[in-house]
């Protein structure tokens, strides 16, 4: 909303409060929509038009920008997100890798956390929406997992590790807390049933 640090959205939220509480009802809804019927989002091409796609889903009660890419600069802290014209880079290597590696399944288990550690963060380095990035890329990864049989229990993690390990990895090029994350949540129950 103008004038506050509310984003416009569909629901009315005038407080941030208000606001965090209708996305986590609505996208929840919206999470097991789709993990009911992956197929609503088309074909499983693990790029940007997918990741978008997939952000629309989840966010399209919310905000009526929903799978749009952002048109701002993003600073959290002191760590900065790919620039709004640059966005489609790292998710065009992150999608290269998918393909090179078949959507995982060329990837060897002991070097599975390795690897979706690399593509998460330059997934989070893409930071393609200026709201929902983090939980449209654990749709993402879930949803790439299941193509192998894995999953990723998110609940063997918080948000504070995920964002220091996050940070560590590009404050510091720094992807071993990332690696323990991913090594410690990787497990062989997708979400998905693809």
């Amino acid at each position: 909303m103008p004038g506050t640090p509310v984003l416009r959205n569909r629901v009315g939220a005038q407080t941030p409060d208000e606001l965090q509480d209708a996305e986590n009802d609505l996208v929840e809804a919206r999470v097991i929509e789709l993990r009911e019927t992956a197929d609503l989002l088309g074909e499983r091409t693990y790029d940007l038009v997918y990741l978008c796609a997939i952000h629309r889903q989840l966010f399209q009660d919310v905000y009526a920008w929903a799978g749009d890419l952002r048109t701002v600069g993003i600073e959290k802290g002191d760590e900065s997100f790919c620039p709004p014209g640059s966005i489609s880079q790292p998710m065009a290597h992150v999608a290269a890798e998918i393909h090179r590696l078949k959507r995982l399944k060329a990837v060897p288990q002991a070097d599975l956390a390795q690897t979706v550690a690399y593509l998460y963060d330059y997934t989070n380095f893409a930071h393609p929406f200026r709201e929902g990035n983090g939980r449209a890329t654990r749709e993402f990864f879930d949803l790439l997992l299941s193509e192998r049989g894995a999953g990723l229990d998110w609940e063997k993690t918080d948000q504070a590790e995920l964002y220091r390990a996050c940070h560590a990895a590009r404050a510091d090029s720094d992807l071993s807390e990332l690696i323990a994350m991913f090594a410690k949540i990787l497990d062989d129950e997708p979400a998905y049933d693809l």
